[in-house]
């Protein structure tokens, strides 16, 4: 479903203002001084990233990506000479994997995993240190860091796989569809539409719950239910490595 469709009227913000019973145009105007397309672009935005968590809390072994971004993952990046720190892109969520590349070696070979660095005084390895090829990284901030300054005859680039957060809209969209599962477009309908009547419109605020929830957790006619049953099956053969153990503390 695309964002805004004003000549076919059936896009998201169309469907809010129908659900809403805003009214057709009331909300894609954005007329003063309610402006209701910022506030329902905002309230949009904020359910796709309600949709991103509910996806993962029930699938973590697949990495998450807006089907709006750019690129390909895992993604690739060139080391600089004699540097051992490099910002994160804004749009990275989540490391799931590094990989180092050895200069001598062609593009598709060469490549190995670099552990994660877990010695508690790793600041101070950043100074006074030759450069060399690089096996450990860590996390600070934004900062991916390296264990030693890179050499780059010997060590050219590094590869993350990754997850990335959903691309918010913006209100000049309108062909734009949300990046997850079509069928599933509803979600950013209902939910701002439930948070918008909340102390407006009871019957309007039960309704959209009813939709999102069901009538209650695990609800088979729920849509957050048909989401995460769509999503935690996508990967049916793989041995999933998350799992809680019981542990006895007599």
């Amino acid at each position: 479903m695309q964002f805004n469709d004003v000549t076919n009227r059936n896009g998201i913000i169309q469907a809010i203002e129908r659900e809403s019973k805003l009214g057709l145009g009331t909300v894609s105007d954005n007329a003063a001084p309610d402006y209701y397309l910022d506030y329902f672009t905002m309230k949009i935005n904020e359910w796709l990233h309600i949709v991103q968590h509910w996806i993962q809390e029930v699938n973590d072994e697949w990495p998450y990506d807006d089907d709006n971004n750019t690129g390909s993952i895992p993604e690739v990046y060139n080391f600089s000479a004699d540097t051992q720190i490099y910002t994160l892109d804004n749009d990275i969520t989540k490391i799931r994997k590094v990989e180092f590349h050895d200069a001598t070696k062609n593009a598709s070979k060469g490549w190995s995993d670099a552990d994660y660095y877990y010695e508690s005084d790793r600041i101070e390895d950043l100074y006074g240190q030759d450069s060399g090829s690089p096996s450990k990284y860590f996390m600070q901030g934004r900062n991916l860091i390296v264990d030693v300054p890179v050499d780059i005859t010997k060590t050219d680039k590094y590869r993350i796989t990754y997850d990335r957060r959903g691309t918010e809209f913006v209100v000049s969209d309108t062909t734009k569809e949300p990046g997850f599962e079509k069928r599933f477009h509803w979600l950013v309908v209902y939910g701002p539409v439930m948070d918008w009547a909340i102390g407006r419109n009871p019957d309007i605020f039960q309704k959209c719950r009813l939709k999102v929830f069901g009538g209650g957790e695990g609800d088979p006619g729920a849509l957050k239910t048909m989401l995460q049953e769509h999503y935690m099956n996508q990967n049916r053969n793989i041995i999933y490595k998350i799992g809680r153990e019981s542990k006895n503390y007599d």
